[in-house]
């Protein structure tokens, strides 16, 4: 595979891509997201490259995918550029789109590890990482960062450094490691990156939907959306798209089917935390949320989803906003 894929002006532009976020952009979820949005880049959660080389078990999890699923980006993080390399070649092997490496997660016990935002001064064993990943497989490795650690002063010479090991592609999150998630989102050192790289740029962080990534993108090659998306994937849709509850009831029974499908003994709970996120704009459902909640098996499921059906059928062409407030407050730790 060519190595600058997402130079080649063949591919779509701008880069329009579901975010990867730990405990959610599984398999089924990624499936969910390129059915109603085909263009959209989908993100993998991420995961342990150590864990990768020494797992079967984990390497079936995390690998295993459907062909509706491309470009398919497997994020892995860790600390040991060997480890790195030897994750990379076995991802490859799975038939992986590409690899990103996760420099951004804030969480406390990722950073302590030396994982994560940690990587970020840690320059040297980052750059190692990228060089010896990019040496080692054929597809293209792409890294997943921050504005940097307590500001943005290092951040042009950080990201120049990984296009110099061979980085094809560089997202940034526009928040510094030290705010975490909080702090109200400016995208202008992101802007004065790009203008150093030639490598694509994605800028990351708050974005709504497709029509907010267009404004906010700039000079950008695109842009990535996360929490928005949580029951919510027509936020890949240009023009605000605005589903009906019908096609809304439509993508969680098939959800629900793609969960029961892959995870079977853990697909209650995985069930569980997607599919309430999908009614939560509605005012009347909190009787079908609470049992959403309880579901155990994916005729449960199909069986409250008839009921709305045939008790609101007279709104079953009704649009109603999705709020991303919710899923905000639920879900803030989860973006990797």
């Amino acid at each position: 595979m060519n190595k600058n894929f997402w130079l080649n002006k063949a591919q779509e532009w701008p880069i329009c891509a579901l975010a990867p976020m730990d405990g959610y952009t599984d398999s089924p979820y990624r499936q969910v997201v390129k059915e109603i949005a085909p263009n959209t880049v989908v993100f993998s959660e991420f995961y342990s490259a150590d864990g990768l080389v020494h797992s079967k078990e984990l390497q079936k999890k995390a690998l295993t995918h459907n062909q509706k699923e491309y470009p398919l980006i497997i994020q892995i993080f860790w600390k040991d550029p060997e480890k790195f390399r030897d994750a990379a070649q076995i991802i490859e092997s799975y038939g992986i789109t590409w690899i990103d490496i996760n420099m951004g997660c804030p969480a406390k016990k990722v950073v302590k590890s030396g994982h994560g935002s940690s990587l970020m001064i840690q320059r040297e064993t980052a750059f190692k990482i990228v060089e010896e990943m990019s040496k080692a497989v054929s597809i293209p490795i792409s890294v997943k960062t921050r504005l940097g650690w307590e500001n943005h002063e290092l951040l042009i010479d950080f990201c120049k450094w990984l296009q110099d090991a061979w980085a094809n592609l560089v997202t940034v999150h526009w928040r510094t490691y030290k705010q975490a998630f909080t702090g109200q989102a400016n995208f202008e050192w992101i802007y004065e990156l790009k203008k150093h790289l030639n490598i694509p740029v994605i800028c990351n962080g708050d974005i709504l939907n497709y029509d907010d990534g267009i404004k906010k993108m700039n000079n950008l090659d695109g842009f990535m959306i996360g929490r928005a998306s949580f029951g919510n994937p027509w936020c890949f849709l240009p023009w605000d798209y605005t589903p009906t509850l019908t096609e809304i009831i439509q993508t969680i029974k098939k959800h629900g089917d793609l969960l029961w499908e892959m995870k079977w003994k853990k697909w209650m709970l995985e069930a569980r935390k997607h599919l309430v996120q999908y009614l939560h704009s509605f005012p009347w459902v909190k009787e079908y949320r609470t049992n959403l909640v309880h579901v155990e098996s994916p005729e449960e499921i199909h069986d409250i989803l008839n009921r709305i059906e045939k008790e609101h059928s007279e709104l079953l062409n009704m649009r109603i906003k999705s709020s991303t407030k919710e899923s905000y407050e639920t879900a803030w730790w989860c973006e990797c």
